[in-house]
């Protein structure tokens, strides 16, 4: 089950500020208790901060996302410590691409963009009906060209005598 953003930081709060124990938390609120320890983590080290809802969401180069796969794949830490560093909401994230890279190579690793730059459904929808509008558009224009310049051979044809 997926939690807020306010939700994990509750739970949170719970565990270190009233000491209530994560096992009872994740019992209570179905919430996994590794993913509980992380959040703790991450409130230790950056407080609020890391649970504050933010405008723009962060976007990651090629270079950098690289960078910590080698990081990774290299021993020198663990995905945890590298996505604490990183103030990731989920060190999966981390695992994702290190998972990219195994399976794709270095071709597989993008940059990422934040998701308000993405269309909404009914943006999606509308630029889906645009797109087969002008589609049409183009085929009937192709069809009154054809007939435009096949009238006058009709006429003829029409015209001409029958043979006896």
């Amino acid at each position: 089950m997926k939690h807020t953003i306010s939700e994990k930081l509750q739970f949170v709060k719970m565990h270190i500020e009233e000491n209530v124990p994560i096992s009872e938390i994740a019992t209570n609120y179905g919430f996994d208790p590794t993913s509980l320890k992380y959040c703790c983590s991450l409130y230790r080290m950056y407080g609020e901060k890391a649970f504050e809802k933010k405008e723009k969401a962060r976007t990651y180069t090629r270079e950098e996302k690289l960078k910590t796969i080698a990081i990774i794949l290299s021993g020198e830490k663990t995905i945890r410590e590298v996505a604490l560093g990183m103030m990731l909401s989920d060190p999966k994230i981390i695992s994702d691409w290190v998972n990219k890279y195994r399976r794709e190579g270095e071709a597989g690793i993008k940059d990422t963009f934040s998701r308000a730059a993405y269309l909404k459904h009914d943006d999606r929808l509308f630029v889906k009906e645009h797109k087969k509008l002008l589609e049409d558009l183009e085929r009937t224009k192709a069809e009154n060209e054809y007939l435009k310049k096949s009238f006058p051979h009709i006429l003829k044809r029409s015209k001409q005598p029958k043979k006896k």
